[in-house]
């Protein structure tokens, strides 16, 4: 009984990472990354060098850079710098207005309570910028981490394609050694189903 012939087989690998070290396929240096064929059919172990070396493989699918959502968190991190920037100087404008116009009315005070109430006046004046600028300060950094997450995100992705080409020198021993498996596999299903006569007793 003939069976169905597997499939063609697609050079398009995708890259996965197993739980235990095999050797690579070209250099029998053990790794972790294995390449899987798109569709099914093939896998094998591939090293980190290898994956790096355009005369093994090359990458495609890669995502489109820069993305739409890193720009808009740079965007959202420079829009809170200016405008903490912006807060910040307006606080020290109107501390020193403020400060100008307690000096005008207490002009008829004598020096020891002036001094004491313009000193208060101006700790508290510089203890309320301070907390204004560490909350502005806190949203830029918040901001800031974001986008630089996202880009290292980004980043991170750019490295791993979509999926692997595999140059077609390689691709064609991949598929010699799928066709010498089918064949030692369909070999012994053959032989499996075979009976062969029982040798006389006696002999």
């Amino acid at each position: 009984m003939s069976t169905a012939s597997p499939a063609p087989l697609r050079n398009a690998y995708l890259e996965k990472t197993a739980t235990t070290e095999r050797p690579c396929f070209i250099c029998m240096k053990m790794t972790t990354k294995v390449l899987k064929a798109k569709d099914g059919g093939d896998f094998f172990y591939a090293c980190a060098s290898h994956l790096q070396d355009p005369g093994f493989a090359k990458g495609e699918g890669y995502p489109p850079v820069p993305t739409a959502e890193a720009l808009a968190a740079v965007a959202a991190y420079k829009k809170k710098k200016a405008e903490a920037e912006k807060k910040k100087q307006e606080a020290a404008a109107a501390a020193e207005a403020s400060s100008k116009a307690e000096e005008d009315k207490r002009s008829n005070v004598s020096k020891i309570g002036s001094a004491v109430f313009s000193g208060l006046g101006s700790v508290a004046t510089r203890a309320a910028t301070s907390v204004s600028a560490f909350i502005n300060d806190e949203e830029a950094t918040k901001a800031r981490i974001q986008a630089q997450e996202l880009e290292r995100q980004q980043a991170e992705a750019r490295k791993k394609p979509e999926y692997w080409v595999l140059d077609q020198r390689i691709f064609f021993l991949r598929q010699n050694d799928i066709k010498k498996r089918n064949t030692k596999k369909s070999t012994a299903d053959t032989l499996n189903g075979l009976s062969f006569p029982k040798v006389p007793g006696g002999l």
